[in-house]
């Protein structure tokens, strides 16, 4: 059986965040193998830069400051949420487009396993919103585990 030392666990955020992040805890702790959460901000691509200058005191970066600030918020509110975990969990909030940047935090910090939340839209939605977790099993270097999210209403 494979070792498992270093578990990456990328959430949107969503409600079903915390039941990945559960997923992954449980996974981790017969390997005593740490925990690293990740959100990536991906930055708008539909604001003009104009609009941001007609905005006094905004800019790119303030736009993104504000924002990371809050998904920052989020994200520690639901890692403070459920049981303590028993092995070491990490979280971290980066910038950038999701499915490269996850890929790319995998293979810096060496994670032996990626467990991510998956909405399995399919039809136009899937086209029009794309999967992040279809790019990150396509190009991943280490095994991932997706975890179907149900609708939560």
């Amino acid at each position: 059986m494979a070792t498992v030392s270093r578990i990456l666990v990328p959430v949107d955020l969503s409600d079903g965040s915390r039941e990945v992040i559960d997923y992954a805890v449980k996974l981790a702790r017969p390997f005593k193998a740490s925990v690293e959460v990740v959100h990536a901000w991906e930055p708008p691509q539909y604001v003009a830069p104009d609009l941001l200058v007609a905005a006094p005191g905004w800019n790119s970066q303030s736009l993104e400051h504000v924002a990371v600030e809050a998904a920052t918020k989020e994200l520690t509110a639901q890692m403070n949420q459920g049981e303590p975990p028993g092995v070491p969990v990490s979280q971290k909030i980066v910038v950038g487009e999701a499915a490269s940047t996850i890929l790319d935090l995998a293979e810096q910090d060496k994670c032996d396993l990626i467990v991510m939340g998956t909405h399995g839209r399919r039809g136009l939605p899937r086209l029009l919103l794309g999967s992040v977790a279809q790019k990150v099993v396509a190009r991943a270097s280490c095994p991932v585990l997706t975890i179907h999210l149900s609708e939560r209403k």
